[in-house]
């Protein structure tokens, strides 16, 4: 099971990745595949994933003509909380999943003791949650966690601005090796070059050299 908070675009693809470890790491050399056992893989993802108008979609290895289940050992789970709301007007707040996923998106305290109220797993849950939030440690550990998180968004929109500056960089430095090699091509001097581009003298020198060598 797996919780996905960030928008992730290959997220078929990183499930069917780890499906795929988790299925073959069951035997080793000279094993039987008799030993293989069925591998279930739920992603509760926190942004549209699927493109497919509903809250939970389950996929499994068929026949493309006649619907024929080549085997029972796949099963991958996809839950899309943005989709919770159109299942809710959809049919009633009784049904289990949507209870579970109203339970984890945790809007209110109220929503969730209600749930907690009528449903008795989640009631379970519930139940944990509550000791958890008054173990110190656990709850240090669960602070932990949630910090972690945070610092992940952060390095990501950190990584995303970085590549995105470095990238505007990159492409400015491309197109002025490219204008100065126009230049010499058309037999204007060093001088001529950097006066036009503004550029150094040192520095068209420099890109003068990596063309020669290049």
């Amino acid at each position: 099971m797996e919780i996905q908070i960030l928008p992730t675009d290959p997220m078929p693809e990183r499930t069917m990745f780890y499906w795929a470890k988790m299925y073959a790491g069951q035997i080793k050399a000279g094993d039987s595949y008799q030993k293989l056992k069925k591998c279930v893989t739920i992603n509760i993802v926190d942004f549209p994933c699927i493109p497919l108008q509903q809250l939970h979609s389950c996929f499994h290895l068929t026949d493309d003509a006649t619907g024929h289940r080549l085997t029972d050992v796949l099963e991958v789970h996809f839950l899309e909380l943005p989709r919770l709301r159109e299942a809710i007007l959809a049919g009633p707040e009784t049904d289990p999943l949507t209870q579970w996923m109203l339970f984890i998106d945790g809007e209110s305290q109220e929503v969730i003791k209600m749930l907690a109220h009528d449903n008795k797993d989640i009631r379970q849950a519930y139940n944990l949650l509550e000791v958890i939030s008054k173990d110190k440690l656990k709850r240090m550990a669960y602070e932990a966690r949630e910090a972690e998180l945070m610092d992940q968004r952060s390095r990501i929109l950190s990584a995303e601005m970085k590549g995105r500056e470095e990238g505007r960089v990159e492409g400015e430095e491309i197109g002025i090796r490219k204008i100065v090699q126009a230049m010499f091509a058309r037999g204007m001097s060093l001088d001529d070059v950097a006066a036009i581009t503004g550029l150094d003298r040192e520095q068209v020198a420099g890109l003068q050299g990596q063309m020669q060598f290049g």
